[in-house]
């Protein structure tokens, strides 16, 4: 009893020291948090195996040239939100520089370490394109060096909330997740060294992004501690979730009918633990077996060295689908890209008031010069203008944004439409078929035809602003046609001729 006291004490000692983390071997968080963001909000999962659909899609409409590949490496912002309860947790600039430093050479297969990738492996290591910068330009237009640092009174933080990403919950803030990829750095409890969030382009910012234990960031000598995890390639492991990848050995353990959905990499029986060093057989993958090298394995940093073309190239076609807004950022550049919205819908009634919304990004504008075709005003240099559409069409809006430096220009074709007031019926007189198309804002929801001996020839059921009635089988002559709506019911008199 007294020895099972003094080792469960001495245990007690360990477990608040840096670097305890390391006994418990490389553990990723990934799947965790994916239960976690479903809670939170319901729909993320099967959003996200959407997600991984049309990346697959994208990829086969590559294969047989329908669709472009990247063209030449692209690069993706970051912003690293450092966390800190403890001057130890408030990591130094060199360490994240190191850190990006090592994302940039295992994404484009420039790491030193690659030469040590077996020569059957090295054979389908593949460079991502994708290469990684520290902002330069914050949400608010002004310069930043791409780190935030926040003091918390959180002693450490967990998969199963979301509370390194709520400033209300002692974490930071997110940036938005469709010009950075996030990164928190912190205090990560029960020995887990990261975790990420797949692509889901309709998930909100807070919920996106990488979250890294601060010990495994960068490498050594920036990062000074004295642990298997201090080569940085626990970054490069959950930035390879976020871009959509499995674990190599699939969504399970201890199975061989599960997979990662990569070609080229080979089916596995389990997560490696450590340094393997020599050829593990699982899964009938024969005759070189796991690939304990590759970055979504669970081997030490110093083991790791390649994604395979297959990994790769899935990254790539995820770049281009969910996260294909990221491609549009100027946050590295200093540069400007001009973009709005507006406060309400683009499907408006004649009469109704447009209230813009200039969402420029990049370096901060000093000016706007705005169109809009078939609007009250028709220019105007304000940035958040009103503006008034009274006749019904589809029309164009043009920013047009500048600043010392820069000048960018957008136009949407047709972005407003703009309804009649009231129902509209047409072709009048009708032959075929008949065009109900109600006001902005009201949905059919029955349509009746009624005979001139009272008689009801035809009903519809329908849940549509516009909706089309045919007519051919019916006999010339006058009818009345019965609405119910969203607004009420409405009858009109209308003439069927053949």
């Amino acid at each position: 009893m007294r020895f099972c006291l003094l080792a469960c004490f001495i245990l007690m000692i360990f477990a608040t020291l840096p670097g305890f983390a390391q006994l418990r071997g490389r553990t990723c968080a990934t799947e965790l948090y994916q239960q976690t963001i479903e809670e939170l909000q319901p729909g993320t999962n099967q959003r996200q195996l959407k997600a991984k659909e049309e990346a697959r899609l994208l990829l086969h409409q590559q294969q047989q040239g329908k669709a472009l590949r990247m063209a030449g490496p692209v690069t993706i912002p970051v912003v690293v939100h450092v966390v800190y309860n403890t001057p130890e947790q408030n990591i130094t600039d060199e360490q994240i520089y190191s850190q990006l430093a090592v994302l940039n050479e295992d994404f484009r297969r420039t790491n030193a370490d690659r030469v040590n990738t077996p020569s059957h492996f090295a054979a389908v290591a593949g460079d991502v394109g994708i290469e990684f910068c520290l902002a330069t330009t914050g949400p608010d237009g002004l310069p930043t060096n791409g780190i935030t640092r926040t003091y918390t009174s959180t002693k450490g933080f967990d998969a199963s909330n979301n509370n390194i990403k709520r400033q209300d919950r002692g974490g930071a803030a997110a940036w938005d997740k469709d010009q950075y990829l996030n990164i928190w750095v912190g205090n990560v409890n029960d020995g887990i060294l990261g975790w990420a969030t797949f692509p889901d382009s309709r998930l909100g910012a807070q919920y996106d992004g990488v979250v890294l234990h601060y010990e495994a960031v960068g490498k050594a000598p920036y990062n000074p501690y004295d642990w298997e995890y201090n080569q940085g390639r626990t970054a490069t492991h959950e930035v390879g979730h976020w871009l959509g990848l499995e674990h190599i050995w699939g969504t399970g353990s201890y199975t061989c009918s599960d997979s990662d959905g990569i070609e080229d990499t080979p089916n596995q029986y389990e997560a490696s633990e450590g340094c393997p060093g020599n050829t593990i057989i699982s899964c009938d993958n024969g005759p070189y077996g796991d690939m304990w090298q590759n970055y979504m394995d669970y081997s030490y940093d110093a083991c790791m060295n390649l994604f395979t073309k297959g990994q790769a190239a899935y990254m790539q076609a995820m770049l281009s689908s969910s996260r294909s807004k990221l491609l549009l950022s100027v946050a590295c550049t200093g540069g400007l890209r001009a973009d709005f919205k507006t406060a309400t819908e683009t499907l408006v009634q004649a009469g109704d008031e447009v209230q813009f919304q200039d969402k420029s990004i990049g370096v901060k504008p000093t000016s706007w010069y705005w169109e809009f075709e078939g609007g009250t005003p028709a220019t105007s240099t304000e940035q958040h203008p009103e503006v008034t559409y009274a006749q019904p069409g589809k029309y164009s809006v043009t920013l047009t944004v500048a600043n010392s430096q820069n000048s960018s220009t957008e136009t949407r074709v047709q972005y407003i439409e703009v309804t009649p007031t009231k129902l509209t019926v047409y072709p009048v007189p009708a032959k075929d078929y008949l065009i109900l198309e109600q006001p902005a804002r009201v949905y059919s929801l029955q349509v009746e035809l009624v005979n001139r001996l009272g008689q009801l020839v035809l009903r519809q059921e329908v849940n549509t602003r516009t909706a089309e009635i045919r007519t051919t089988d019916l006999p010339s002559g006058v009818y009345i046609l019965r609405i119910k709506s969203t607004n009420g019911t409405e009858t009109r008199k209308i003439t069927i001729i053949k």
